[in-house]
């Protein structure tokens, strides 16, 4: 779990049976949409390596709730981002998942009215202006955007803060590791049929381990436990297999640590964090596994995992990328079903709500930042 600024509550064990969030705040579409606008645009949401936006012109299509974005490079190297609609009639701009753009312009399909990388209208072909039509007042619907560790960030709200104040501790905790020199070495999109929240939720505690992960558990011994004073979120005091080095299926390493960690860093074999609501972290010494997570629907979500190398390291051999990626795809894909079980069974008629045990106390602190934010003006 990310730092404590985030759910503003002290991290220990509950001391009694805590409620879970009302159950149909999982699935009812009216919900869903008052979320959307509490969390999803009104937050910084990571949506992209800026590896892919290598290139002047670069561009990608992000998803976030209902809304379409266009974020791109222009030709100062900074990323902006556009909702992807025109000025005119409302067109989508672009309908691919990803491209450059021709001669620096960005081109409405339907009617041709023309934008430069900075989202200024600069032509308007077989025009038929009015007196009162000027160019300057049709300039795209700018969505902010920044940087951080290499991941681009999204922000809908029309005064969004800075992207700092919602990070915290995080470039600080995490600066040695430098998050934005690392590179792609893997990327698995998947689409879950769960809430959001059920995923999150899923990340912050590791009480279900054992009978769900034994292959995690295998190199993390301490998950066996189930859920452990301070393992699945924040600062970790973890016991690891005898002799693992990472976590890989076996614990060992094929790669040495990142070499601008310190030797407690280099140590360190797991770190998770998370920065609400939909970037989730696990970190090691010699790579990351990062989670991009945004809603499709009141019951669905797309997570975009990548595991990021050093950038010298890669391209991997065939078998060592496939040593580094095969626990967390295990644990992902395993997280997943669980997730959508859960999704399914919530619906019952006669489930009000869920429980949280002692060990759950960070999915207690995640759904109290819930309750919160939904009941702030």
């Amino acid at each position: 779990m990310g730092s404590d600024q985030h759910f503003g509550m002290e991290r220990k064990p509950l001391t009694q049976l805590e409620a879970g969030l009302p159950a149909t705040w999982y699935y009812d579409p009216a919900h869903h949409a008052r979320e959307l606008e509490t969390f999803w645009y009104a937050k910084w949401i990571a949506v992209a390596r800026e590896e892919e936006l290598a290139a002047p012109g670069d561009w990608r299509l992000v998803r976030v709730g209902t809304q379409s974005l266009v974020i791109l490079r222009d030709e100062q190297g900074e990323v902006r981002a556009f909702h992807n609609t025109c000025r005119h009639r409302g067109s989508v701009l672009c309908s691919e998942e990803s491209g450059n753009f021709a001669r620096r312009r960005i081109v409405c399909p339907y009617h041709s009215w023309t934008y430069d990388l900075a989202g200024q209208l600069v032509a308007t072909p077989r025009r038929m202006e009015t007196p009162d039509f000027d160019r300057r007042e049709f300039p795209l619907y700018r969505v902010a955007a920044e940087r951080w560790g290499g991941f681009v960030f999204v922000n809908l709200a029309a005064n969004a803060a800075p992207l700092a104040d919602a990070l915290g501790d995080l470039p600080k905790r995490f600066a040695r590791y430098g998050f934005e020199r690392l590179r792609i070495g893997k990327r698995i999109v998947a689409d879950v049929r769960a809430n959001w929240k059920l995923v999150a939720e899923n990340f912050s505690e590791c009480f279900h381990c054992p009978p769900v992960h034994p292959e995690l558990c295998r190199v993390v011994s301490a998950y066996r436990e189930a859920g452990a004073w301070g393992l699945r979120g924040g600062e970790s005091t973890a016991q690891f297999a005898a002799g693992a080095q990472t976590l890989t299926l076996d614990g060992t390493a094929r790669l040495p640590p990142i070499a601008t960690l310190n030797e407690d860093e280099r140590q360190t074999l797991y770190v998770p964090a998370m920065l609400p609501p939909g970037l989730f972290l696990n970190v090691h010494p010699d790579y990351v596994n990062a989670h991009l997570m945004t809603p499709t629907s009141p019951e669905s979500v797309r997570i975009v995992y990548d595991w990021l190398f050093e950038p010298e390291r890669l391209p991997l051999a065939e078998n060592d990328l496939a040593h580094y990626v095969a626990l967390w795809d295990i644990t992902n894909r395993q997280d997943a079903r669980n997730c959508e079980w859960q999704q399914q069974g919530i619906h019952s008629r006669a489930f009000q709500h869920g429980y949280y045990v002692p060990q759950e106390f960070d999915c207690h602190r995640f759904a109290q930042w819930v309750r919160s934010e939904l009941s702030s003006p």
